[in-house]
């Protein structure tokens, strides 16, 4: 429940941050791609859809999503995602925590991303 909301919030927040910074909405712009953040069992995530400066999200899976981020589990997920810390997030890809499917420079552009929007 915690991860699901995390990932909530998370489109909140970064819709606020489109709308607040100018900077941050010519950001968004940069890319057109869809991401997913979910569980391996496929029980929670969201998708995170990025089309000419705009983000769709949706509760669920996206099948042609060009970039998963895809945990081990919701509680591990919420865990190293809500600590802010990408050490953490580093480790959990070497433990198989945390598995990355597609893209990885789209999943590096949505890490920047995000730590644009926090300074937003």
């Amino acid at each position: 429940m915690k991860f699901s909301f995390l990932l909530y919030a998370l489109k909140i927040k970064i819709q606020k941050a489109a709308k607040k910074s100018a900077e941050f909405k010519e950001h968004l712009k940069e890319k057109n791609f869809t991401l997913v953040i979910k569980t391996a069992d496929g029980k929670r995530g969201r998708f995170f859809t990025f089309l000419n400066g705009d983000v769709i999200s949706k509760k669920g899976d996206d099948t042609n999503a060009n970039v998963s981020l895809i945990w081990k589990d919701a509680d591990s997920a919420f865990k190293i995602m809500a600590s802010g810390n990408n050490e953490e997030t580093m480790k959990a890809l070497q433990n198989g925590i945390l598995k990355l499917e597609g893209d990885a420079q789209l999943a590096l552009w949505f890490t920047g991303t995000i730590k644009m929007m926090m300074k937003a």
